[in-house]
């Protein structure tokens, strides 16, 4: 059995590849965490020109606000709630989704609340620029939120 013999250089340089790698593993773990902080916030739903998305039952704005316990907000008739998970890429799962189970009043209101709570079972992706909030299903466009608070 041949035994080799480590230099003082060679374990210098094996070391520095090692602590080059682990703390690019903590910088990715770290930018990881400012993106899913940076979610930390309510967000409003932005309608037709801009404008808040309004509920039916109570005149207030469809929103959802990420907490470390999760994902909640208000749907446009009931209030939502859930889970969520962030990862590599900015890539997101929302839920599962439950629900409080008011009567929501018009046609149009179950439209609203149905079609808002589908697009944020689809959403896989997310990005946020200058105070908005886009999330995406892959490339298209779902939802535009601005910061609330």
């Amino acid at each position: 059995m041949k035994i080799t013999k480590i230099t003082t250089a060679t374990g210098c340089i094996v070391l520095s590849i090692c602590l080059l790698f682990l703390t690019a593993g903590c910088g990715t773990a770290k930018n990881a965490a400012l993106k899913k902080k940076a979610l930390m916030h309510n967000w409003v739903l932005q309608g037709k020109e801009g404008k808040d998305q309004m509920g039916c039952n109570i005149k207030k704005p469809l929103n959802i606000t990420f907490t470390e316990k999760g994902v909640n907000g208000y749907s446009g008739c009931n209030n939502y709630f859930g889970p969520f998970k962030t990862g590599k890429n900015h890539h997101i799962k929302l839920g599962p989704l439950a629900s409080t189970m008011m009567a929501c009043v018009g046609e149009d209101c179950g439209k609203i609340e149905v079609g808002y709570i589908r697009n944020l079972v689809l959403v896989n992706k997310y990005k946020i620029t200058a105070g908005f909030l886009y999330l995406y299903q892959d490339n298209k466009l779902l939802m535009t939120f601005r910061k609330a608070d």
